[in-house]
């Protein structure tokens, strides 16, 4: 029974999920939203594609000599596939997969390289600017709206009513403006902040 709660992620899980860490070594590289997600998805995929190269590669070795098989073994299958994971998961530490080991023993931290970090940027960040455009952007769809209304209403009335929500509109459309002016400067400010 713990053999095979050992085996189970050892085939299907463990040698894909290090080397999609190994190929994409930097939270948010695959998804920013769901990241993890995806790197659990495709270890999945992965490791079944691993297991069947590596078949492959066993059979290919042609016929052991001292037991009259092929080196297609469970014994032969299970140290190759801990040999790769183990590859995987160095190589994949190297290039900086797994910062959670820095709080383990702070030599095994590694540095994010410059280039990663400037493509990726700050993902907190960008989620406090996107924040920022979403509640801008509800502002100006609920002032667009105020100004259509106004723009209603100015036709349906005469006199002061008109004259009223002539008023609004025009408030609303130069809040409108503001909150375009906001949006306009927040862009630019994050292009600059990329750049």
């Amino acid at each position: 029974m713990v053999l095979e709660l050992v085996a189970f992620p050892l085939v299907l899980f463990l040698p894909g999920y290090t080397l999609i860490n190994l190929l994409f070594p930097r939270k948010g590289e695959l998804d920013r939203e769901y990241d993890a997600l995806y790197r659990i998805t495709l270890g999945i995929v992965m490791s079944i594609v691993v297991l069947v190269f590596l078949g492959f590669f066993l059979n290919a070795l042609g016929i052991d000599a001292s037991t009259g098989l092929g080196y297609f073994t469970a014994r032969d299958l299970w140290v190759a596939l801990s040999a790769l994971t183990v590859t995987f998961f160095v190589v994949g530490w190297w290039r900086g997969a797994y910062p959670i080991l820095a709080r383990v023993h702070p030599a095994l931290r590694r540095p994010m390289p410059r280039e990663a970090a400037s493509i990726l940027g700050d993902l907190d960040v960008d989620r406090v600017t996107l924040g920022k455009f979403q509640d801008l952007a509800t502002a100006r769809e609920k002032l667009r709206r105020e100004v259509r209304d106004a723009d209603r209403r100015v036709t349906l009335h005469t006199g002061s009513m008109r004259k009223h929500y002539e008023e609004k509109r025009t408030e609303a459309q130069e809040k409108l403006q503001r909150v375009d002016a906001a949006i306009q400067k927040l862009e630019e400010s994050r292009a600059e902040e990329l750049y």
